[in-house]
């Protein structure tokens, strides 16, 4: 597992997380899943096809616009932050470093994008 998916198994949140590797798995993921997810955690430095290009092409298609879009990297670049908020990032996060973080910042995201989902 990943620590996003730890971190969320341990909040006692109910649902699931769908992982991908790269942007071009999560499009394909997009295309062909029967119903769309309630919220993308984006990683910015994905390979193949990195977390921008992806946010990109998510907001450019009229099925995935309103997909709220939370960036989740280890960026702390201003133009990063600047670019995702432009491309239709709803929120641009700095990965946490402890695992009691990242608990911490999936319930917070939990009760923000998924609450009333």
């Amino acid at each position: 597992m990943r620590p996003g998916q730890d971190a969320f198994a341990e909040t006692g949140s109910h649902g699931a997380i769908k992982c991908v590797e790269n942007g071009i798995e999560l499009l394909e993921y997009l295309y062909r899943c029967g119903s769309l997810p309630a919220l993308i955690l984006l990683d910015l430095n994905m390979p193949r096809k990195d977390g921008r290009q992806a946010l990109r092409e998510i907001k450019s298609i009229r099925a995935f616009q309103d997909i709220p879009v939370v960036v989740l990297t280890t960026s702390q670049e201003e133009k990063d932050r600047v670019y995702t908020r432009r491309m239709g990032a709803n929120s641009f996060i700095t990965k946490p470093s402890s695992f009691s973080e990242w608990v911490r910042m999936m319930k917070e995201l939990r009760d923000a994008w998924l609450a009333f989902k």
